[in-house]
């Protein structure tokens, strides 16, 4: 099974489409069912992502045609090291959300959507995951449009006018952007006559000097629409609304994972593509990182001025999106790594924020910053998993955003830019500036006339299970981050030769 998997790595897509189309008759015969097959369902996925990033840890890129028909006639699935770093992390977040789900949805949503919910939810892993391994132009717009229908659904799944605004503000906008990305791939198309993005690259190298102004033209759409969906400042109104109005387990997999994987898909335009040559003519890397500076500055500055939790933790995904752009903007081997592999991280880190958040609304109703006086005794188990989260977000040493942050550095260093380093020591400062007060009340702040002693959160197993496993993940990949620092350099120097 594990040999027959690495030659047919569509596999993994089409066994989540599968279990996400059987999500309806589950939920009308057996609606108890729908989330452990679901779990199931992404942990067999998990595991054949972990044996494909095993292959490619090797040194290998399998690549597959789909139906037998060769690029660049047909469709072809490449599965190189920055599509197994995100296979593995889409799975394992979104296993990890699932299992948070079994006992948090019905709460959250009626309990007449949640079989449908669960289909969204699965149709949106597949088009993650088919985002991720496609090497096809049309193929990741298609999986793109798909990925945004099923986002609005997770939105707008709380049945309330909050989230039904948000969800049709954000389906306004994610058209838009699916507008500007389907414009710059019939640019290419009608440059090169290609869709499949290595023959389209070999074609663009020879005539892009014939038409430099569609060139442009094209880099600029692309910019546009993915800046717009991944939430990059200043094309980021949409996110607060949505992720602040959305269910828990739609915040953690729209901020953790949905915004990030458009920043894959423009690592792979930009870089797969045109080139860094053609990047710097066109000064689009230069472009890059005044975006990114402005959304690390910006977003936490928005953050900063957020009573909502989770419109704080909202606008703090702006600043990670940030740094992933940052990491792209600066052209060096390094610097590309450390976006990737910030990708990684933040995923981990902003899922387990916002399943910690849900869990505080749901056991004390509360959703502002400063009602959070003296909760680590009341919920010790989710106040230390949010500390940890938060802590390394603002960048300590031992947690996953550490090992970001520092090679965000050593990235700006080798691209000959250390002004950034500036920055990025800036951005920690403003972080700790909004997470550190709420972890300061949590465990400091205590009214002496009612003391408090710790005890046990009052919260299902599974919503407990959800939150640690994400908390130890960032512990761990902040000790021993070998696997996908890994992973995230072989991609860069595939980019970056």
């Amino acid at each position: 099974m594990v040999a027959w998997l690495a030659t047919h790595p569509p596999a993994l897509v089409v066994f989540m489409l599968m279990s996400a189309a059987i999500m309806p008759a589950l939920a009308h015969f057996w609606p108890v069912l729908c989330a452990p097959v679901a779990c199931i369902a992404l942990v067999l996925v998990l595991a054949g992502s972990l044996h494909l990033a095993a292959v490619t840890l090797r040194g290998e890129v399998l690549s597959y045609a789909v139906d037998g028909w060769p690029p660049p006639w047909g469709i072809e699935v490449v599965v190189d090291p920055l599509a197994a770093l995100m296979l593995v992390v889409i799975s394992g977040v979104c296993l990890c959300i699932l299992v948070y789900s079994i006992s948090s949805l019905g709460k959250e949503i009626p309990p007449g959507s949640i079989g449908w919910y669960y289909t969204a939810f699965l149709l949106l892993v597949t088009a993650m995951m088919g985002v991720a391994i496609t090497n096809d132009l049309f193929n990741i717009y298609v999986f793109v449009e798909v990925g945004t229908i099923a986002a609005c659904a997770l939105v707008i799944a709380k049945n309330s006018k909050e989230a039904t605004e948000a969800a049709f503000r954000y389906l306004l906008l994610a058209t838009v952007g699916s507008g500007f990305l389907l414009f710059g791939i019939c640019l290419l198309y009608l440059v090169t006559g290609h869709l499949n993005i290595a023959f389209v690259a070999q074609e663009l190298a020879g005539v892009h000097q014939q038409y430099p102004n569609l060139i442009w033209m094209a880099l600029s759409f692309f910019l546009v629409g993915l800046s717009i969906k991944s939430a990059l400042f200043p094309l980021h109104v949409w996110l607060p609304d949505a992720h602040s109005a959305a269910p828990s387990t739609s915040s953690a997999v729209l901020s953790g994972l949905v915004i990030k994987i458009y920043a894959v898909v423009l690592i792979k335009l930009f870089y797969q593509i045109f080139g860094q040559r053609l990047l710097d003519e066109t000064y689009m890397r230069h472009i890059l990182l005044l975006m990114a500076t402005a959304a690390i500055i910006a977003g936490s500055l928005f953050a900063f001025v957020q009573l909502d939790l989770k419109r704080r933790l909202a606008y703090s995904s702006v600043v990670g999106m940030g740094y992933i752009f940052l990491g792209i903007g600066l052209g060096s081997p390094l610097g590309l790594a450390a976006g990737i592999v910030h990708i990684f991280n933040h995923a981990i880190m902003k899922a387990c924020l916002f399943l910690c958040a849900g869990a505080i609304y749901r056991q004390t109703r509360e959703r502002y910053v400063n009602h959070l006086q003296g909760l680590g005794f009341e919920m010790p188990i989710t106040m230390g998993a949010f500390t940890i989260a938060a802590l390394s977000m603002v960048g300590m040493p031992l947690s996953s955003g550490f090992i970001s942050k520092w090679y965000l550095s050593l990235g700006s260093i080798e691209a000959g830019q250390p002004l950034f380093v500036g920055l990025i020591i800036l951005s920690g400062i403003l972080n700790a500036s909004y997470f550190l007060p709420l972890i300061w009340q949590a465990f400091f702040v205590v009214d002496r006339q009612q003391p408090r002693t710790f005890t046990l959160d009052a919260l299902p197993f599974p919503m407990l299970a959800g939150q640690v496993a994400l908390a130890l993940a960032v512990l761990y990949f902040g000790v021993w981050p070998g696997f996908p620092l890994a992973l995230a350099q072989k991609a860069a120097y595939i980019f970056l030769p």
